[in-house]
């Protein structure tokens, strides 16, 4: 059965709402046969986490060889710094871009990819590159590996600091920008190309499967 927002509804038409809508197009297309149609819309949303994942690792790796940190304190600083950004992406390019793309609630393409790319770089460059600095300075406080400003100097003394070490990051930073911004917009676009197809495919279904009924 197709499913189809509408002013008008049929009388053998089931009423559902939107959480069930969304599970019953989520259904449908991890029970769809043909990959090739609904491949973006499965696994869109995990290809833009693993990027963010690879953005936060590099931005770690970074700031903690500037200050000689070694292995010291490795795990506590790239789960929230790279596992955290690439789930955070699943989660909210899943139910804030491809579900909405699937329920058809915009017209606009457009207006899906500045999202996504919105989504892309919040959670893969601004949020690590705020956590890896304040992350990989409090583990050189700590195990003394790196001469770092103390707090009583203020905030300035320290935002400086941490200019000067993300200096020399600054053109990887802009790749990985325009790396996230690029694959947001072609995972979006190829989203909605899947939508197209194997809806015009469901719909075809139900057609010859009414048009079977009605010649017995």
């Amino acid at each position: 059965m197709a499913l189809m927002r509408s002013s008008e509804i049929p009388k053998d038409a089931i009423v559902v709402d939107e959480l069930e809508a969304s599970e019953y197009m989520w259904d449908i297309v991890y029970n769809w046969k043909d990959l090739s149609d609904v491949w973006a819309l499965r696994h869109g949303s995990t290809i833009l986490g693993g990027i963010n994942a690879m953005s936060g690792i590099l931005m770690n790796y970074h700031y903690r060889t500037k200050l000689k940190l070694g292995n010291y304190g490795y795990l506590s600083s790239v789960i929230p710094v790279s596992l955290m950004p690439a789930m955070l992406t699943i989660l909210f390019h899943r139910y804030s871009i491809t579900t909405n793309i699937l329920l058809i609630k915009e017209t606009c393409p457009l207006c899906y990819e500045l999202r996504s790319s919105a989504i892309q770089l919040t959670l893969g460059t601004a949020y690590p590159l705020l956590l890896a600095p304040t992350g990989a300075l409090m583990l050189a406080s700590r195990y003394n590996t790196h001469r770092v400003p103390e707090l009583k100097k203020g905030p300035k003394v320290l935002f400086e600091f941490v200019r000067k070490l993300t200096k020399p990051f600054s053109g990887a930073l802009t790749t990985l920008s325009l790396i996230q911004v690029a694959a947001s917009s072609v995972v979006t676009y190829f989203e909605l190309k899947n939508n197209i197809v194997f809806r015009n495919k469901l719909i075809d279904i139900e057609q010859k499967i009414l048009q079977s009924k009605s010649n017995l």
